[in-house]
């Protein structure tokens, strides 16, 4: 089987704009379907677009031969959006045996980790889903604030609850209920461990894990049936991993243990932007050519403009030898240099800067703060550390207000209940449950319904809501979401919905009752904020100017028309970490506290200045500067002191 020349011209026409194409190195991903690869995409390479144009040559290819099918494994949900968005109708065939596309939680839940609950404890699990089990805990909090062993040694941990709802568990074996805490810092005879083990033992019980647990079990699964292998092997001719540099050692393990060498295997993703989560979880995606796999590279970016492309090249782990960006667009990325008592300025100072410089858009020049309106890419700031510390900068240190708990900026906004529906069906069912709930706060902001704050309710404040009101409605509510999860029914899952808020005694308008009642399947934007929480707000010369404030987690994949990094302190000055990279010191490192943080500090550096399509700004403490200042290349940067 081969893709031809017409099959990408014909794809073309359905995933890009008009007048364009794939590049030569797209072309070569598009058309390679013969062997097991690893694809090392720079950023803003439209590897996500290029990959969803081979599944759909792939998919009108189809049956194949013993009517094998597509796995695709994605770590979010934007894959899954754009394809049905994009291809409607068409898109059917691909989300239909033999295939399977969607996340790796949602495949591990349902071929592995169910059946190997299933085995352990007898039935089904209830609920996958960290944040319900963690609530389960909430039941033993008086107990666990007891134990003052816990409350010595919690650590780094907010509270006892915490850091009990993180302690690691073993299965020994298939087929028995028996749960060990990996917990090798207490003695496994004394009280604490005994209350621990048996709170977990209840809450296993119950029908409820996490989704760490999920992969323990589904590890445990494929190592005691290893013949699972040759079953999903025969399953699936393709196995395509998208965003491969957000996949943890456990998923790449499972992943490996369950296709054979007879599958085709492609991981797609950026090595350089392998940030999983906050807690600094490392990738364990590596493109290294070896029997098994090859390795392509994409170094075109059709997001950064060149001379950001210049400066993003360098802060990597695996530095380009040449990264292409757009030609189009001319402007320098700023450092903006600040001492302690104008760290509260940068952000005014970024503010007039997107009003001050400007750029051609549609052939009509138009300031960077014009032409996100009119592209639909943010304007943002972003800081790597929030968490509060007694000395050193966080992203607080330049906006006061900065509350990660209660942002709620870029979440998908669905047009109606009904969209989501259809949207989600191959996401997993944590994903699905937050989904439907923030309809649900879409649907009580219509009917102007807010919270004892007078505002929007948060997710949190409406759970609570329903706590106070009824705590067997919440489990009544989720414990529906789960059903119509499974069950494919959108009218008894709208019906679902709207009989909690009458029990919750809301009165919905008829907008908030169409909202969750309408059958009709509308587009839904990629990114919308919803919410005014974390926003710098000004207005100069008439303009005002709105700038969300994130951190670098926060905005991965995004694009953005400007962005602003924010200095911040972990062990040392973020800047401090690469400012080899960033002068001209050819990748030299000043001395540092801890240098094995090094290549974490370039990661969180590369998804963040590879976010913006004209600006680049960094902020950088005036005593760094002034140290190194004559190593940074006016060629490169334009320097800004406040």
């Amino acid at each position: 089987m081969l893709i031809s020349e017409d099959d990408i011209n014909k794809a073309e026409k359905i995933f890009l704009k008009n007048g364009q194409s794939f590049d030569e190195e797209r072309r070569y991903f598009i058309k390679c379907i013969d062997k097991s690869l690893h694809l090392q995409a720079c950023a803003g390479s439209g590897k996500t677009t290029a990959l969803l144009a081979k599944l759909y040559i792939l998919s009108e290819k189809m049956p194949f031969e013993n009517n094998q099918g597509i796995c695709v494994l994605t770590h979010t949900n934007v894959a899954i959006d754009i394809i049905k968005k994009e291809m409607g109708e068409k898109a059917n065939k691909m989300f239909n045996h033999p295939n399977f596309f969607g996340t790796i939680q949602s495949f591990v839940d349902r071929y592995l980790a169910i059946p190997a609950y299933i085995k352990c404890f007898g039935y089904r699990p209830n609920y996958i889903d960290t944040e319900l089990f963690c609530g389960k805990i909430l039941k033993y909090k008086k107990g666990l604030e007891s134990n003052t062993w816990l409350e010595k040694n919690k650590g780094s941990y907010d509270s006892v609850v915490d850091f009990v709802s993180d302690i690691d568990v073993k299965f020994d074996k298939l087929g028995s209920n028996k749960i060990n805490l990996n917990f090798k810092v207490i003695d496994t005879k004394s009280k604490t461990y005994e209350q621990i083990e048996n709170i977990f033992c209840n809450i296993f019980n119950d029908g409820y894990i996490r989704f760490k647990d999920a992969f323990l079990l589904a590890k445990l699964y494929l190592d005691k049936i290893p013949e699972l292998s040759n079953i999903f092997s025969s399953r699936f001719k393709y196995v395509f991993i998208d965003e491969a540099q957000d996949t943890s050692a456990i998923q790449k393990q499972i992943i490996e243990k369950c296709f054979n060498e007879n599958v085709v295997i492609q991981w797609i993703g950026d090595v350089n932007q392998g940030i999983i989560d906050e807690n600094y979880t490392e990738t364990a995606w590596e493109p290294k050519k070896n029997s098994r796999y090859e390795v392509m590279n994409l170094t075109k970016s059709h997001r950064i403009s060149q001379p950001i492309a210049n400066v993003v090249k360098n802060v990597a782990i695996k530095p380009y030898n040449e990264l292409h960006g757009c030609d189009t667009i001319s402007i320098k990325p700023i450092m903006i240099v600040f001492d302690d008592n104008a760290k509260e300025k940068i952000l005014d100072k970024f503010a007039e800067l997107v009003i001050a410089k400007k750029a051609f858009y549609n052939n009509e020049e138009k300031s960077l703060y014009d032409i996100s309106l009119c592209s639909g890419y943010p304007i943002k700031a972003v800081g790597w550390i929030r968490k509060e510390k007694k000395h050193g900068l966080i992203i607080k240190s330049y906006f006061p207000y900065f509350n990660k708990e209660i942002t709620n900026v870029n979440k998908i906004y669905f047009p109606n209940l009904f969209t989501m529906y259809e949207l989600s069906q191959n996401v997993g069912p944590g994903l699905f449950k937050n989904r439907t709930i923030s309809c649900i706060l879409e649907a009580l902001y219509l009917s102007a319904i807010t919270s004892s704050k007078n505002r929007k309710y948060s997710m949190s404040e409406f759970i609570s809501l329903i706590n106070k009101t009824d705590k067997n409605l919440l489990n009544g509510l989720l414990t529906s979401i789960t059903k119509y999860y499974i069950e494919h029914d959108f009218k008894k899952y709208s019906d679902a919905v709207i009989d909690c808020l009458h029990l919750l005694k809301i009165k919905l308008n008829q907008s908030s009752i169409n909202y969750l009642k309408e059958q009709t399947l509308k587009d839904a934007p990629n990114m919308q904020p919803t919410d005014e929480y974390n926003i710098y707000k000004a207005s100069f010369n008439g303009t005002k100017v709105i700038i969300p404030i994130d951190t670098v987690h926060g905005v991965k994949g995004e694009t953005h028309t400007a962005t602003l990094y924010l200095e911040t302190k972990y062990y040392d000055n973020s800047l401090k970490y690469f400012l080899g990279e960033l002068t001209a010191n050819n990748g030299n490192t000043p001395n540092l506290r801890k240098k094995e943080v090094k290549p974490l500090a370039l990661k969180i550096a590369h998804v963040a200045f590879s976010r913006p399509t004209h600006l680049l700004c960094i902020s950088i403490c005036q005593s760094e500067y002034e140290t190194y200042c004559n190593n940074f290349s006016n060629d490169i940067f334009e320097i800004l002191e406040i």
